[in-house]
C-alpha cells in the first residue's frame, strides 16, 4: 500500500537544497517484501512487483513513514536527507525501529532557548515538572471528551481505561495495534515539526538522548489522537454488529487514514504544544 495525495511530477526542482514545497504531503509506504525505493532525478521512483513504476518528487514529501520491509538505496535517503525530508522506519506492530534526520530548518528560537536552558543544574527537574503538569492536563481533556469516570482521569488511568475501551471495541490485539500506529505516526509528525524549528541532523538536542523533545511531544500529542481512536473502533464494532458480520481486525492502512484526516488539526496542535514549551521557556529563564 502507498498512500500520498499526487501531485504533477513535472513540477519537481532540481534545487539541491530546497524545502518542502506549502503543499507538499507525507508518503507512507506499508509493509512489503516486493518494494523498492530508488533516486530517479529529482524524485523518489517506487517500484513494486507487476505494477507501474510510481515517482515522487522530493520537492513534494514532508516525511517518509516506512515499513522495515521495504528496500532503499543509500541514494535515495541521502536525498532525503539532504532536503529536510525525515525518513522513519517502522516494524509491522508499529514499533520505530530506526529514522533518518533531515536538514534543520531556520527557525531555531525554540532550540536557542531550549539548549540554554538544559546548561541549568536544575533544568531536569523544572523541564520534568513542565512535562507532568501538560501529561495530566492532556489526559484530563481526553477523558473528558469520552465521558470517561473522573476517578480514571489521571495519566496512569486514563491510559489503562483507554484500552479497555479499544479492546472491548477491537479485541486486545487490534487495540494494541492501532496504539502502536498511531504512536509512530504521532513520533514522526513530532520530528518533522522540531525539524521545521531548527531540531535535526546537526542539532541531536531534542532528538535523542535524555530529554528527547521529539519523544515527550509525540507522547502529549498522542493524547489528542485518543477520542478519533476510541471513536473509530467503536463505529467498526457498531458497524459490524448492526450487519452481523464478523468483526475484521484494524488495518495499518486504515489508521493511517485516520492520522492523515486530521493532519490539519494535529499540526496546530503541535505548534500549541511547542509554543506552550516556547512560552514557558521565556517565563523560567
Amino acid at each position: 500500500m502507498i498512500v500520498y495525495t499526487t501531485t504533477d511530477p513535472a513540477t519537481a526542482t532540481h534545487a539541491p537544497h530546497a524545502r518542502p514545497v506549502a503543499d507538499a504531503r507525507p508518503l507512507y509506504l506499508a509493509p512489503s517484501t516486493d518494494t523498492r525505493v530508488l533516486l530517479d532525478g529529482p524524485a523518489l521512483c517506487v517500484q513494486q512487483a507487476e505494477r507501474a513504476e510510481r515517482l515522487f518528487p522530493l520537492q513534494r514529501l514532508t516525511r517518509v513513514y516506512t515499513n522495515t520491509s521495504v528496500d532503499w538505496s543509500t541514494e535515495a535517503l541521502l536525498a532525503c536527507a539532504e532536503r529536510g525530508i525525515g525518513v522513519l522506519f517502522v516494524e509491522s506492530d508499529g514499533n520505530v525501529a530506526a529514522r533518518l534526520l533531515g536538514r534543520p530548518g531556520a527557525r531555531d528560537e525554540l532550540l536557542h532557548r531550549f539548549t540554554e536552558f538544559m546548561l541549568l543544574p536544575q533544568a531536569p527537574d523544572m523541564y520534568g515538572h513542565w512535562l507532568l503538569g501538560m501529561r495530566r492536563r492532556l489526559a484530563y481533556w481526553a477523558c473528558m471528551k469520552l465521558d470517561a469516570p473522573d476517578a480514571v482521569r489521571d495519566p496512569r488511568r486514563a491510559r489503562q481505561w483507554l484500552e479497555r475501551r479499544a479492546a472491548s471495541y477491537a479485541e486486545r490485539r487490534g487495540a494494541e495495534h492501532t496504539r502502536q500506529w498511531l504512536r509512530a505516526l504521532a513520533y514522526q509528525r513530532t520530528e518533522a515539526h522540531l525539524a521545521d524549528l531548527g531540531f535535526g541532523a546537526s542539532t541531536e538536542l531534542g532528538q535523542s538522548g535524555e530529554p528527547s523533545l521529539a519523544r515527550d511531544l509525540a507522547e502529549l500529542l498522542n493524547w489528542y489522537l485518543q477520542p478519533p481512536r476510541i471513536g473509530w473502533l467503536r463505529r467498526r464494532h457498531h458497524a459490524a454488529r448492526q450487519h452481523r458480520e464478523p468483526l475484521r481486525p484494524p488495518r495499518h492502512a486504515d489508521t493511517v487514514r485516520l492520522f492523515e484526516s486530521r493532519a490539519v488539526r494535529v499540526g496546530q496542535r503541535l505548534r500549541d504544544l511547542s509554543s506552550a514549551l516556547h512560552r514557558w521557556l521565556i517565563q523560567e529563564s
